[in-house]
C-alpha cells in the first residue's frame, strides 16, 4: 500500500489485523526519535492529544480507512507493508514511485542523523518494488563491499582461564575458581587479544541476520547471504542500540564508521522489532518536518561553509524576575546577516496577497528578527509538483533595528530533481537565487 501524506486508503482488508498494528506502532511511536524538539511547550490540546492517542503516525477511521500523517517512510508489520511518500509528490501523475525513493534517499544524505551511504548510480539502476527494499539493499551493499575488503579486527577484552599468565591476573576470580579448587596452576586473566570475533562484527551478523529474515527480495538475499559469508566465524548474539556505543573506531574506519551508524539506527526506536527474534516487523518513519529542515540545513553548511551557519541556535525572547522565558529557535541563523526559518507546508494562493503565509509564521519571523536584532528573513517553504504559489515579501516598519523595515522573503524551492546525478549542481543554483547572502558566495 502506498499513501502520500494526509492521504487516505482503504484497510478493510486487514481489520483483524488492526489492533496488533496499532499495538506495534504504539511501541514504535513511545521510542521514537525525538528528531526536532518543539521552540515552544506543548499546549494543553496537544498534551491532551498525547495523552489520547498511544500513536501519531497513522489514523484509522470507522469507516475502515488508514490515514497517514506527516511521518514518510515505510512500516512492515505481519504482512501488511505500507509505504508513505512526502506530500509534495501528490500531484505526480506518472507516478514515478523510483523517482521519489532517490529523491528522499538524497535528502537524507545531507541530514546529520540519518544517513544513508549509497551511490547514486548504483542505486538508479535498481529496480526495486518498495522502499524497505532499497533500505534493506544499501545497507547489504555498502557492508559487503567494505567488509570483504577491509575485514575489521580489534582488541576484544575477556576475561577466560588460561594456563599461562595474559594480560592482567583477577585475583578474586582466580582466588575462588582456582586456589580453592586446587587448580593453582591455571590463572584466571583479564587479556586482550586482536581478533576477528569482535563486538563490531558481531553486531553486524545480528543486523543482517534480523534484516535476512524481513527482506523478499532476492538480490538482497543474496546479498545479505554474502555477508553472513563472510562473518562465518564471528559468534552469534542478540544486540541493541547500546551495544553500538561499546565500539571504538579508529578513524581510519571512516566505512566502518557509516555501517556501525547504520546498525544503531536500525537497532534503535524499534526500526527492527527486538521483542521477538523471528519478527518480520520494521518501521522506518520520520517526519517530514525535520528531513527538510535537515536537508536544507546540511546542503548550505557543506556548499556554503564561509557563512558559518548555526543550526536550530537558541535564545529566549523575554526576562522575567530574572529569568528567561519564552524560548526561540531558529532553524538556521546566519549571524547578523539572515535567519532562515523552514516551513514544511504547501502553500496557496487562495489568500492573495498574504501568500499563502500564516499569521502567526509571520508573527513568529517578526519575533525572531527583533530579539536577533537582524533584519533580513527568509521564510522558506517547499514547492510542491504543479504548485502555483507565488513568491512575497513582506516590510515591517520599524524604529527598533536602526530605523530600517524588517524584510520577510517568503519563498518556495524545489527539492525533487529527475537527474541526481546532477542535483548537487541544480540545488546550489536554486539556493543561490534565494537571497544575495549566497549568489555572492556562489
Amino acid at each position: 500500500m502506498r499513501l502520500f501524506e494526509w492521504h487516505s486508503a482503504s484497510f478493510s482488508g486487514d481489520q483483524s489485523k488492526l489492533q496488533g498494528f496499532v499495538s506495534y506502532l504504539s511501541g514504535v511511536w513511545q521510542n521514537r526519535s525525538r528528531y526536532v524538539e518543539s521552540a515552544e511547550e506543548p499546549t494543553e490540546e496537544e498534551q491532551q492529544e498525547e495523552r489520547i492517542q498511544l500513536q501519531r503516525f497513522f489514523d484509522f477511521t470507522i469507516d475502515g480507512k488508514i490515514s497517514a500523517r506527516n511521518y514518510v517512510g515505510v512500516v512492515q508489520y505481519d504482512g501488511i507493508r505500507i509505504e508513505v511518500y512526502p506530500k509534495i509528490f501528490a500531484g505526480d501523475e506518472t507516478e514515478n514511485i523510483k523517482l521519489w525513493q532517490l529523491n528522499m534517499l538524497y535528502w537524507l544524505s545531507y541530514c546529520r542523523k540519518v544517513k544513508f551511504p549509497f551511490s547514486i548510480a548504483d542505486v538508479s539502476r535498481l529496480q526495486f518494488d518498495d522502499f524497505l527494499e532499497v533500505l534493506i539493499y544499501i545497507f547489504a551493499n555498502f557492508t559487503e563491499e567494505v567488509i570483504s575488503s577491509q575485514p575489521f579486527q580489534a582488541y576484544q577484552s575477556t576475561a577466560e582461564e588460561t594456563p599461562f599468565l595474559k594480560g592482567r591476573i583477577l585475583f578474586e576470580e582466580y582466588a575462588k575458581a582456582n586456589l580453592i579448587t586446587g587448580k593453582w596452576q591455571k590463572f584466571y586473566c583479564n587479556h586482550q587479544p586482536f581478533v576477528y570475533d569482535n563486538l563490531f562484527n558481531r553486531i553486524v551478523k545480528y543486523v543482517t541476520k534480523r534484516l535476512l529474515a524481513i527482506s523478499e527480495n532476492y538480490l538482497n538475499q543474496e546479498r545479505l547471504n554474502e555477508v553472513l559469508f563472510i562473518l562465518n566465524d564471528v559468534s552469534d548474539i542478540s544486540c541493541c542500540a547500546s551495544d553500538c556505543d561499546k565500539v571504538k573506531l579508529n578513524p581510519l574506519f571512516a566505512e566502518h564508521k557509516q555501517i556501525l551508524d547504520l546498525c544503531r539506527l536500525y537497532l534503535s526506536n524499534q526500526v527492527i522489532d527486538l521483542e521477538d527474534e523471528d519478527s518480520n516487523n520494521f518501521c522506518f518513519l520520520l517526519p517530514m518536518e525535520y528531513i527538510f529542515e535537515d536537508f536544507i540545513f546540511g546542503f548550505v553548511s557543506d556548499k556554503w561553509p564561509a557563512l558559518n551557519i548555526r543550526s536550530q541556535s537558541t535564545d529566549y525572547l523575554a526576562l522575567n524576575e530574572d529569568t528567561f522565558v519564552f524560548q526561540i529557535r531558529n532553524d538556521i541563523y546566519i549571524p547578523d546577516k539572515l535567519i532562515l526559518d523552514t516551513k514544511y507546508k504547501v502553500r496557496s494562493n487562495d489568500d492573495g496577497l498574504k501568500a499563502g503565509v500564516a499569521q502567526s509564521d509571520l508573527y513568529q519571523m517578526i519575533s525572531y528578527a527583533l530579539r536577533r536584532n537582524c533584519k533580513n528573513v527568509l521564510l522558506l517553504y517547499p514547492e510542491a509538483v504543479n504548485s502555483s504559489a507565488i513568491d512575497a515579501t513582506f516590510s515591517i516598519p520599524s524604529a527598533m533595528l536602526s530605523g530600517e523595515d524588517i524584510k520577510i522573503d517568503v519563498r518556495s524551492i524545489n527539492i525533487i530533481f529527475n537527474n541526481l546525478q546532477d542535483a548537487d549542481m541544480t540545488m546550489k543554483s536554486r539556493i543561490a537565487t534565494l537571497n544575495p547572502l549566497f549568489h555572492l558566495l556562489k
